[in-house]
């Protein structure tokens, strides 16, 4: 008796092949969509107006907009971790009373949202 070769397996693989395709492009996608830190310095000013400048003799700078009056903020430290599909952000600034401001946020498809 001859075996009989049926369809249900080859539209089986055909259908894991198709999945695993669309799984790869899809991380890749994420993987090129993640925001990086200057997408995330252009977030902090247009969700916090805190916004950056480079200074020669200081560095990069940062001050924020708070009714229409301008203070500086001392970037005080922070971490960005890139976890591949998505990004963590975190920035603590101190202004000139000492008073500290984090800033915190999770990026993927180049966009930003508070943590």
């Amino acid at each position: 008796m001859k075996h009989e070769h049926t369809q249900h397996g080859s539209k089986k693989g055909a259908g894991l092949r198709t999945a695993m395709v669309v799984l790869v492009v899809l991380f890749i996608v994420l993987v090129m969509t993640n925001p990086n830190e200057e997408d995330f310095v252009a977030w902090l000013s247009s969700e916090h107006d805190i916004h950056s400048s480079y200074n020669v003799s200081e560095g990069r700078m940062f001050t924020q907009t708070i009714d229409g009056a301008e203070k500086i903020l001392h970037y005080k430290g922070g971490h960005i971790r890139h976890m591949g599909i998505f990004s963590t952000y975190s920035y603590l600034f101190s202004d000139h009373e000492g008073k500290e401001i984090q800033i915190e946020a999770v990026g993927i498809m180049n966009m930003l949202w508070n943590r």
